[in-house]
């Protein structure tokens, strides 16, 4: 309940205030991989409260219990001016580590470790920007279940991301925009913010193509009253796949 109300009460801010946001969520990835050259791609669009934007994401598994993801997320605020507008894009990559239950093969186990890179473009009016550039590491165990004969997967993931920036522009020159440099200030000092951002995934349809929901909350662990999104809502494609399978049938 205290994190709903954590979620609403910045939400209400953000849009009362009409601020730009500095961070937003991507939506978090559950490969849900279970064997040795397992594929998958997620391809879909995201929404939050102030933004908008798009998710693509991969994961791969060289070998048994071991996988790789790359995920990209792009998001822009929500209306049609420049005044208080962000714009952002996102890239991070991460190796982790998968194992079904042995009592119950449909549960898999995953958590995956990582990091990446990313810049926010803010247009307080047409003449007053800044850009900054954001570092992110994150660590996500996950739990997920699939249904093989009916093309169900559900996932969940519990992720904890921590966040700093870099300063690369400031244009914001006029006393009325003093909070807006507070702002930054805050944000570029500050060592480290750090969020927990579970996800709560929804797949079903074919064997190879499914399509999914995702549901990413964002909640700032040391309230820190960064202007933010405050949650990922995805929707989209999910492609999984096995690099060996062709060679296997062809074995065969």
């Amino acid at each position: 309940m205290k994190i709903i109300t954590t979620l609403i009460g910045c939400a209400t801010l953000m849009l009362c205030s009409c601020s730009p946001y500095y961070y937003a969520p991507n939506k978090g990835n559950i490969p849900n991989m279970r064997e040795k050259n397992d594929v998958r791609i997620d391809a879909g669009f995201s929404v939050g409260l102030v933004s908008a934007g798009a998710d693509l994401q991969f994961a791969y598994a060289p070998i048994d219990h071991l996988g790789v993801m790359v995920n990209g997320a792009f998001s822009k605020t929500q209306n049609y001016s420049k005044n208080n507008d962000t714009e952002s894009q996102y890239l991070e990559a991460g190796l982790g580590y998968f194992t079904k239950f042995e009592d119950n093969r449909k549960w898999l186990f995953e958590v995956y470790g990582g990091g990446g890179k990313g810049n926010y473009s803010i247009w307080y009016n047409d003449y007053q920007t800044s850009k900054i550039d954001m570092n992110k590491y994150f660590i996500q165990p996950s739990l997920s279940y699939t249904h093989l004969y009916k093309n169900l997967e559900f996932g969940i993931a519990s992720k904890f991301s921590g966040v700093n920036y870099d300063l690369k522009s400031f244009t914001v020159v006029d006393d009325m925009y003093h909070s807006n440099v507070r702002r930054i200030q805050n944000l570029v000092n500050r060592p480290m913010l750090l969020f927990w951002e579970p996800t709560f995934r929804f797949s079903g349809g074919f064997k190879n193509m499914k399509a999914y929901v995702s549901y990413t909350p964002s909640v700032d662990i040391l309230q820190t009253g960064t202007d933010r999104e405050v949650v990922n809502v995805s929707m989209g494609l999910r492609f999984t796949l096995n690099a060996s399978r062709k060679k296997q049938i062809l074995n065969r």
